[in-house]
Protein backbone atom coordinates (compact mmCIF):
# COMPACT_ATOMS: atom_id res chain seq x y z
CA UNK A 1 0.00 0.00 0.00
CA UNK A 2 1.34 3.42 -0.92
CA UNK A 3 -0.08 6.92 -0.46
CA UNK A 4 0.64 9.78 -2.82
CA UNK A 5 -0.97 12.60 -0.85
CA UNK A 6 -2.03 13.58 2.65
CA UNK A 7 -5.50 12.72 3.98
CA UNK A 8 -7.41 14.91 6.44
CA UNK A 9 -10.77 13.75 7.83
CA UNK A 10 -13.02 15.49 10.37
CA UNK A 11 -16.28 13.97 11.56
CA UNK A 12 -17.69 17.43 12.23
CA UNK A 13 -18.02 17.76 8.45
CA UNK A 14 -20.62 14.97 8.16
CA UNK A 15 -24.11 14.27 9.63
CA UNK A 16 -24.08 13.04 13.23
CA UNK A 17 -25.49 9.57 12.43
CA UNK A 18 -22.76 8.94 9.85
CA UNK A 19 -19.73 10.09 11.82
CA UNK A 20 -18.41 6.76 13.09
CA UNK A 21 -18.77 5.08 9.68
CA UNK A 22 -17.02 8.05 8.07
CA UNK A 23 -14.18 7.75 10.58
CA UNK A 24 -13.80 4.01 9.91
CA UNK A 25 -13.66 4.63 6.15
CA UNK A 26 -10.97 7.27 6.62
CA UNK A 27 -8.85 4.82 8.62
CA UNK A 28 -9.21 1.95 6.15
CA UNK A 29 -6.57 3.25 3.73
CA UNK A 30 -3.90 3.18 6.45
CA UNK A 31 -5.03 0.56 8.97
CA UNK A 32 -5.75 -2.36 6.64
CA UNK A 33 -8.13 -5.04 7.88
CA UNK A 34 -8.72 -3.49 11.31
CA UNK A 35 -12.23 -3.46 12.77
CA UNK A 36 -13.04 -0.49 14.99
CA UNK A 37 -15.60 -0.90 17.78
CA UNK A 38 -17.29 1.97 19.61
CA UNK A 39 -20.30 1.93 21.93
CA UNK A 40 -19.74 5.15 23.85
CA UNK A 41 -22.32 7.82 24.64
CA UNK A 42 -22.74 11.09 22.78
CA UNK A 43 -21.41 12.17 19.41
CA UNK A 44 -18.41 10.60 17.74
CA UNK A 45 -16.25 13.68 17.19
CA UNK A 46 -12.90 12.66 15.76
CA UNK A 47 -10.06 13.83 13.54
CA UNK A 48 -7.69 11.78 11.41
CA UNK A 49 -4.65 12.82 9.37
CA UNK A 50 -2.17 10.76 7.38
CA UNK A 51 0.95 11.74 5.44
CA UNK A 52 3.04 9.80 2.90
CA UNK A 53 6.61 9.18 4.09
CA UNK A 54 8.92 7.62 1.48
CA UNK A 55 6.56 4.74 0.68
CA UNK A 56 5.30 4.45 4.26
CA UNK A 57 2.58 6.36 6.11
CA UNK A 58 2.59 8.55 9.22
CA UNK A 59 -0.89 8.87 10.76
CA UNK A 60 -2.49 10.71 13.67
CA UNK A 61 -5.95 10.38 15.20
CA UNK A 62 -7.82 12.20 17.99
CA UNK A 63 -10.98 10.30 18.87
CA UNK A 64 -13.36 9.05 21.56
CA UNK A 65 -12.20 5.88 23.32
CA UNK A 66 -12.77 2.76 21.25
CA UNK A 67 -11.18 -0.57 20.32
CA UNK A 68 -9.22 -1.43 17.17
CA UNK A 69 -9.14 -5.15 16.43
CA UNK A 70 -7.30 -7.12 13.76
CA UNK A 71 -8.44 -10.70 14.27
CA UNK A 72 -7.15 -13.92 12.71
CA UNK A 73 -9.94 -13.91 10.10
CA UNK A 74 -9.03 -10.42 8.92
CA UNK A 75 -5.33 -11.35 8.88
CA UNK A 76 -6.22 -14.06 6.34
CA UNK A 77 -8.78 -12.06 4.37
CA UNK A 78 -6.79 -8.79 4.24
CA UNK A 79 -3.09 -9.73 4.25
CA UNK A 80 -0.82 -6.84 5.10
CA UNK A 81 2.97 -7.19 5.09
CA UNK A 82 3.68 -4.23 7.34
CA UNK A 83 4.37 -3.20 10.91
CA UNK A 84 2.94 -0.27 12.89
CA UNK A 85 4.92 1.71 15.41
CA UNK A 86 2.15 3.11 17.62
CA UNK A 87 2.53 5.79 20.28
CA UNK A 88 -0.19 7.44 22.36
CA UNK A 89 0.23 10.72 24.23
CA UNK A 90 -3.09 10.32 26.08
CA UNK A 91 -2.21 7.96 28.91
CA UNK A 92 -2.62 4.29 29.68
CA UNK A 93 -4.11 1.80 27.25
CA UNK A 94 -3.86 -1.95 26.66
CA UNK A 95 -2.48 -3.77 23.61
CA UNK A 96 -2.81 -7.53 23.10
CA UNK A 97 -0.45 -8.99 20.50
CA UNK A 98 1.65 -12.11 19.90
CA UNK A 99 0.19 -13.92 22.94
CA UNK A 100 1.10 -11.06 25.27
CA UNK A 101 -0.65 -8.04 26.75
CA UNK A 102 1.03 -4.70 27.29
CA UNK A 103 -0.31 -1.93 29.55
CA UNK A 104 1.28 1.11 27.93
CA UNK A 105 1.73 4.46 29.58
CA UNK A 106 1.80 7.90 27.98
CA UNK A 107 4.49 8.24 25.32
CA UNK A 108 5.55 4.57 25.29
CA UNK A 109 5.59 3.14 21.75
CA UNK A 110 4.87 -0.43 20.70
CA UNK A 111 5.58 -2.27 17.45
CA UNK A 112 2.72 -4.31 15.94
CA UNK A 113 3.09 -6.93 13.22
CA UNK A 114 0.10 -6.68 10.87
CA UNK A 115 0.63 -10.31 9.82
CA UNK A 116 -0.52 -11.39 13.30
CA UNK A 117 -3.73 -10.55 15.22
CA UNK A 118 -3.77 -7.66 17.68
CA UNK A 119 -6.16 -5.59 19.77
CA UNK A 120 -5.57 -1.93 20.68
CA UNK A 121 -7.93 -1.00 23.52
CA UNK A 122 -8.72 2.61 24.40
CA UNK A 123 -12.29 1.78 25.48
CA UNK A 124 -11.75 3.00 29.06
CA UNK A 125 -10.64 6.47 27.94
CA UNK A 126 -13.02 9.33 27.15
CA UNK A 127 -10.72 10.44 24.33
CA UNK A 128 -7.27 9.51 23.11
CA UNK A 129 -4.56 10.67 20.73
CA UNK A 130 -2.65 8.03 18.76
CA UNK A 131 0.22 8.28 16.30
CA UNK A 132 1.19 5.45 13.94
CA UNK A 133 4.10 4.98 11.59
CA UNK A 134 3.10 2.25 9.14
CA UNK A 135 6.20 0.62 7.61
CA UNK A 136 6.05 -1.82 4.71
CA UNK A 137 8.18 -4.92 5.13
CA UNK A 138 10.90 -4.88 2.49
CA UNK A 139 14.40 -6.12 1.73
CA UNK A 140 16.54 -5.17 4.69
CA UNK A 141 13.58 -4.79 7.04
CA UNK A 142 11.23 -7.76 7.38
CA UNK A 143 10.94 -8.44 11.13
CA UNK A 144 9.57 -11.80 12.24
CA UNK A 145 7.24 -12.42 15.19
CA UNK A 146 10.28 -13.09 17.36
CA UNK A 147 11.93 -9.89 16.14
CA UNK A 148 8.83 -7.85 17.02
CA UNK A 149 8.67 -9.32 20.51
CA UNK A 150 12.36 -8.68 21.07
CA UNK A 151 12.15 -5.10 19.75
CA UNK A 152 9.27 -4.32 22.12
CA UNK A 153 11.24 -5.74 25.01
CA UNK A 154 14.30 -3.64 24.11
CA UNK A 155 12.45 -0.32 23.83
CA UNK A 156 12.81 0.46 27.53
CA UNK A 157 15.80 -1.72 28.36
CA UNK A 158 18.56 -0.96 25.86
CA UNK A 159 20.35 2.18 24.72
CA UNK A 160 19.19 1.75 21.12
CA UNK A 161 15.64 1.06 22.26
CA UNK A 162 15.54 4.18 24.41
CA UNK A 163 16.97 6.22 21.54
CA UNK A 164 14.12 4.98 19.35
CA UNK A 165 11.56 5.94 22.01
CA UNK A 166 13.01 9.45 22.20
CA UNK A 167 13.05 9.86 18.42
CA UNK A 168 9.48 8.59 18.09
CA UNK A 169 8.27 11.06 20.72
CA UNK A 170 9.97 13.94 18.93
CA UNK A 171 8.41 12.86 15.63
CA UNK A 172 4.94 12.81 17.18
CA UNK A 173 5.51 16.19 18.86
CA UNK A 174 6.13 17.72 15.44
CA UNK A 175 2.76 16.41 14.23
CA UNK A 176 1.06 17.93 17.28
CA UNK A 177 2.86 21.21 16.61
CA UNK A 178 1.45 21.31 13.08
CA UNK A 179 4.76 20.59 11.33
CA UNK A 180 4.13 17.31 9.45
CA UNK A 181 6.98 17.96 6.99
CA UNK A 182 9.47 17.92 9.89
CA UNK A 183 7.81 14.84 11.39
CA UNK A 184 8.12 13.07 8.04
CA UNK A 185 11.84 13.85 7.93
CA UNK A 186 12.23 12.47 11.46
CA UNK A 187 10.63 9.17 10.44
CA UNK A 188 13.85 8.12 8.70
CA UNK A 189 15.94 7.76 11.90
CA UNK A 190 12.99 5.97 13.58
CA UNK A 191 12.99 3.38 10.79
CA UNK A 192 16.77 3.13 10.91
CA UNK A 193 16.73 2.41 14.65
CA UNK A 194 14.01 -0.21 14.16
CA UNK A 195 16.18 -1.88 11.52
CA UNK A 196 19.12 -1.93 13.94
CA UNK A 197 17.00 -3.59 16.62
CA UNK A 198 15.49 -6.07 14.14
CA UNK A 199 18.88 -6.99 12.73
CA UNK A 200 20.67 -7.41 16.03
CA UNK A 201 19.65 -11.05 16.52
CA UNK A 202 22.53 -13.46 17.14
CA UNK A 203 22.73 -17.02 18.35
CA UNK A 204 23.20 -15.61 21.85
CA UNK A 205 20.03 -13.50 21.40
CA UNK A 206 18.06 -16.57 20.37
CA UNK A 207 19.33 -18.50 23.38
CA UNK A 208 18.39 -15.57 25.61
CA UNK A 209 14.89 -15.52 24.09
CA UNK A 210 14.51 -19.24 24.81
CA UNK A 211 15.64 -18.84 28.40
CA UNK A 212 13.21 -15.97 28.94
CA UNK A 213 10.35 -17.94 27.39
CA UNK A 214 10.84 -20.77 29.89
CA UNK A 215 11.15 -18.34 32.80
CA UNK A 216 7.85 -16.68 31.80
CA UNK A 217 6.04 -20.03 32.08
CA UNK A 218 7.07 -20.12 35.76
CA UNK A 219 6.78 -16.45 36.58
CA UNK A 220 4.27 -17.12 39.39
CA UNK A 221 6.89 -19.22 41.22
CA UNK A 222 8.44 -16.85 43.73
CA UNK A 223 11.33 -19.26 44.31
CA UNK A 224 12.35 -19.32 40.61
CA UNK A 225 16.11 -19.04 40.16
CA UNK A 226 18.53 -19.12 37.25
CA UNK A 227 19.40 -22.72 38.16
CA UNK A 228 15.77 -23.75 37.62
CA UNK A 229 15.70 -22.26 34.12
CA UNK A 230 19.10 -23.76 33.35
CA UNK A 231 17.84 -27.24 34.24
CA UNK A 232 15.27 -27.08 31.43
CA UNK A 233 18.13 -26.84 28.91
CA UNK A 234 20.71 -29.04 30.62
CA UNK A 235 22.80 -25.97 31.46
CA UNK A 236 24.27 -24.57 34.64
CA UNK A 237 22.99 -21.51 36.44
CA UNK A 238 26.34 -19.83 35.73
CA UNK A 239 25.79 -20.27 31.97
CA UNK A 240 22.35 -18.71 32.19
CA UNK A 241 23.78 -15.76 34.12
CA UNK A 242 26.49 -15.35 31.46
CA UNK A 243 23.92 -15.27 28.62
CA UNK A 244 22.04 -12.48 30.40
CA UNK A 245 25.25 -10.59 31.21
CA UNK A 246 26.31 -10.59 27.54
CA UNK A 247 23.02 -8.81 26.79
CA UNK A 248 23.74 -6.20 29.46
CA UNK A 249 21.23 -7.70 31.92
CA UNK A 250 21.13 -9.92 34.96
CA UNK A 251 18.64 -12.73 35.42
CA UNK A 252 17.36 -11.32 38.71
CA UNK A 253 16.88 -7.78 37.36
CA UNK A 254 15.16 -9.04 34.21
CA UNK A 255 12.84 -11.32 36.20
CA UNK A 256 11.85 -8.49 38.55
CA UNK A 257 11.13 -6.15 35.61
CA UNK A 258 9.12 -8.86 33.85
CA UNK A 259 7.03 -9.52 36.96
CA UNK A 260 6.38 -5.83 37.48
CA UNK A 261 5.37 -5.34 33.84
CA UNK A 262 3.02 -8.32 34.09
CA UNK A 263 1.52 -7.03 37.34
CA UNK A 264 0.93 -3.62 35.77
CA UNK A 265 -0.77 -5.23 32.75
CA UNK A 266 -3.05 -7.32 34.95
CA UNK A 267 -3.94 -4.43 37.24
CA UNK A 268 -5.14 -2.52 34.18
CA UNK A 269 -6.88 -5.50 32.56
CA UNK A 270 -10.69 -5.92 32.80
CA UNK A 271 -10.12 -9.69 32.95
CA UNK A 272 -8.36 -9.27 36.34
CA UNK A 273 -10.61 -6.55 37.75
CA UNK A 274 -12.26 -8.86 40.29
CA UNK A 275 -8.91 -10.00 41.70
CA UNK A 276 -7.35 -8.10 44.59
CA UNK A 277 -4.00 -6.35 44.32
CA UNK A 278 -2.51 -8.95 46.66
CA UNK A 279 -3.83 -11.82 44.50
CA UNK A 280 -2.37 -10.28 41.36
CA UNK A 281 0.96 -9.74 43.09
CA UNK A 282 0.97 -13.39 44.16
CA UNK A 283 0.13 -14.55 40.63
CA UNK A 284 3.12 -12.58 39.36
CA UNK A 285 5.56 -14.16 41.80
CA UNK A 286 5.50 -11.63 44.65
CA UNK A 287 4.83 -13.33 47.98
CA UNK A 288 5.53 -10.27 50.16
CA UNK A 289 2.91 -7.50 49.57
CA UNK A 290 5.09 -4.87 51.22
CA UNK A 291 8.01 -5.68 48.91
CA UNK A 292 5.66 -5.66 45.91
CA UNK A 293 4.29 -2.20 46.74
CA UNK A 294 7.79 -0.81 47.28
CA UNK A 295 9.32 -2.10 44.02
CA UNK A 296 6.17 -1.29 42.01
CA UNK A 297 6.23 2.32 43.18
CA UNK A 298 9.95 2.50 42.53
CA UNK A 299 9.47 1.31 38.94
CA UNK A 300 6.30 3.16 37.93
CA UNK A 301 6.12 6.10 40.34
CA UNK A 302 2.66 5.10 41.57
CA UNK A 303 1.09 2.53 43.89
CA UNK A 304 -0.53 -0.60 42.42
CA UNK A 305 -3.92 0.58 43.61
CA UNK A 306 -3.57 3.82 41.62
CA UNK A 307 -4.16 1.89 38.42
CA UNK A 308 -7.62 1.00 39.67
CA UNK A 309 -8.77 4.43 40.78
Amino acid sequence: MTMSEAVHARTTDVPEAERFDYFRDALSDVYLGIRTEWSGPGLFDAAFDSYPVDGDVLAHMWAPGHVGRRGSTLVKQRPDEAVYLNLSTSGDHVVSHLDRAWALGRGMPILLDSESPFVVDFADRARFRLFSLRIEKRDGFAPTRRDVLRINEQLSRTTTGRALVTQARLMCAEIEAGRPEIAAAMAAPVRALLAVLAGSSTESDRRLDDLKAVARTRIADSSLRADDVAAAFGLTGRTVQSVFQRAGESFAAWLLAERLDLARERLASPAWRMRSVAAIADACGFRDPTHFHRVFRGRFGATPGALRD
